[in-house]
């Protein structure tokens, strides 16, 4: 048993130091970051504007599947979401980034699971949307709760992903105040000015994830231990929660910002990202 799971694990490794791997890997950051610069213009015009509108990953694929050529573009964001997501997965298990075991590494390597499962979730509504169209969607995240809640230890369970997600927002911070993820990039083919950038990009897209995430994780928690799923929100329900704060509008374009930040952020990943086999 246990050479097979090492033959397995090895499998698992070899394989994502192919080029193809490594340029569908690539192709991911680039997916990643028109979703979440998506997601921060839906969200600056939430703030502008004051009206609730989707502003969510599913929402961006469907936009993206209105666009010229939008099923072919789909069906590369597809292949590329899959690679992407199972580099999350990598990224907890294997931890090729070199996090660690430290409480930090483990958060750290909590937010990349975290990631996976998310991106994963979203690479099924695409293929969805790829083979049967658009359909009416409710919030992902109250669903999840619902079917949480549902299975045995329901509420336990939902408040322990509730934490999860809290552990993954309050990582992100540590992650913007360390700015570790430099340590993930081929800084030595950066100008000067492409690593100041980069840094401040880096930093508040973030920044903007820790707020949403906790909230996020946050709202799970309360979930589990009211047993009730509606407690339970997505990125359009927090996005709407912090524009009904005091100085919501601010506090709402402000993470707005942070996303678009993100977004572009990872675009520049999928150049500079250092990934397994590169040399």
């Amino acid at each position: 048993m246990s050479l097979t799971v090492d033959r397995a694990n090895w499998g698992a490794k070899r394989a994502t130091t192919t080029p193809l791997y490594r340029a569908l890997a690539r192709a991911g950051y680039v997916a990643r970051g028109v979703l979440y610069a998506y997601m921060g213009y839906a969200a600056f015009q939430i703030a502008l504007t004051q009206v609730p509108q989707r502003a969510d990953q599913q929402q961006s694929l469907v936009v993206v599947s209105g666009f010229p050529l939008g099923r072919l573009i789909l069906l590369a964001g597809v292949v590329s979401l899959a690679a992407y997501s199972l580099w999350g997965f990598i990224r907890a298990v294997y931890d090729p980034l070199r996090r660690g075991r430290d409480p930090v590494g483990i958060v750290t390597r909590l937010g990349f699971a975290w990631s996976g499962l998310t991106y994963a979730a979203l690479l099924f509504f695409a293929t969805a949307l790829l083979t049967c169209g658009p359909s009416s969607q409710g919030d992902q995240v109250q669903q999840l709760a619902a079917r949480l809640l549902a299975a045995p230890f329901g509420p336990l369970l939902t408040e322990g992903v509730g934490l999860v997600g809290v552990a993954a927002g309050l990582g992100q911070f540590v992650e913007a105040w360390r700015a570790t993820f430099r340590r993930d990039e081929k800084r030595a083919e950066m100008s000067e000015a492409e690593r100041k950038v980069t840094d401040f990009l880096g930093r508040a897209g973030f920044i903007a994830r820790g707020v949403v995430f906790t909230l996020m994780g946050w709202f799970i928690l309360l979930a589990g231990s009211h047993r009730d799923p509606h407690h339970a929100a997505g990125f359009t329900g927090t996005f709407t929660y912090l524009l009904s704060q005091p100085y919501g509008r601010l506090q709402l374009a402000l993470v707005a910002l942070g996303f678009i930040a993100l977004g572009l952020h990872s675009v520049v990943l999928a150049r500079f990202i250092r990934l397994p086999g590169d040399g």
